[in-house]
């Protein structure tokens, strides 16, 4: 990785992690920290660098540097995008050193690189608000044996759990598909459209995952056992969690989710077996505890047959 990046990386790093001003010895002390010379001029230029690419950097040239609190949504965004091309250069150079050095990584193979060549074609798309027609295959709808044809107004592109999505607009509303899951791709030259991103982000905000649900945002209390929180702390389960500071109990861990229940999250929260007990509303809780119910009515038909079984 090169020096400027490590800089960039450093410099986001601190005014993310801090609600005060970021003062040039703090990013000067974190950048020797990491072997980085540092000087005042590159400082300044980082910093207009930063701007011009679209990061809302406040600076306060006598007291430091802090993020504009009302682009937070933007400044993430903009931050893992610059994070994700880093980390490409970084693998492209490694891989360029040496045909073999491949042997040296281990990458998941759940995490779906099909049908990428799509990728540009759809963001063109967006851009230029032209529809798309393609053949989708859908997990859900199992009886169909053919793939569907759908036009939509494609708004946004989104990653979920290694898999990208394209949220687009139907004559039924808003939608989402699998981009694994699409062929013979189409942009269609009609008229252009409305953009819609913003609206279509604004409906995903309050929602883990892809699924849109008919439930108003509200706040899930969900309590974990306590060997849960640094995970949770270092991959949250929603942007909206915080720590519930009220529900406290020795050995666990409470958080507060904003958000609107829904297939996903339900999945997120059985997914920790008796590591969480949900708190609030009554009816997540319940919805739980029956799905729960139902697995250990399961288990013990699974005991009844295998004992038949046995007898013979």
């Amino acid at each position: 990785m090169s020096n400027d990046i490590r800089r960039f990386i450093i410099f986001l790093d601190l005014l993310k992690n801090n609600e005060d001003l970021v003062t040039s010895h703090q990013i000067e002390v974190a950048q020797q920290k990491e072997g980085l010379d540092f000087s005042t001029s590159t400082l300044n230029r980082d910093f207009s660098f930063l701007v011009k690419i679209g990061f809302k950097i406040y600076n306060d040239k006598t007291k430091g540097y802090k993020l504009d609190l009302d682009d937070i949504e933007e400044f993430t965004l903009l931050t893992n995008l610059f994070k994700r091309i880093a980390f490409s250069n970084v693998l492209n150079k490694v891989i360029s050193l040496d045909n073999k050095t491949h042997k040296y990584l281990a990458l998941d193979d759940t995490s779906l690189v099909k049908n990428f060549q799509y990728f540009d074609i759809i963001l063109k798309a967006i851009d230029k608000r032209k529809e798309i027609s393609f053949q989708h295959t859908s997990f859900y709808h199992t009886e169909r044996e053919i793939s569907k044809s759908h036009m939509i107004k494609p708004h946004l592109l989104k990653e979920y759990e290694n898999r990208w999505y394209i949220v687009g607009e139907t004559s039924a509303g808003f939608r989402v598909f699998g981009l694994d899951r699409i062929e013979n791709l189409k942009v269609l030259t009609n008229k252009s459209f409305k953009n819609k991103t913003k609206e279509a982000s604004e409906k995903l905000y309050s929602t883990v995952g892809l699924n849109f649900s008919d439930y108003e945002p509200r706040t899930i209390v969900l309590r974990f056992h306590n060997s849960q929180k640094p995970y949770l702390e270092s991959l949250k389960l929603h942007h909206s969690q915080k720590e519930d500071l009220e529900n406290v109990l020795d050995g666990f861990y409470t958080i507060n989710l904003f958000v609107s229940y829904n297939f996903e999250l339900r999945q997120q929260i059985l997914k920790y077996g008796s590591f969480v007990e949900v708190l609030q509303p009554k009816f997540v809780r319940e919805e739980i505890k029956n799905e729960i119910h139902k697995a250990f009515k399961t288990y013990q038909q699974l005991n009844i047959i295998n004992i038949e079984t046995d007898t013979f």
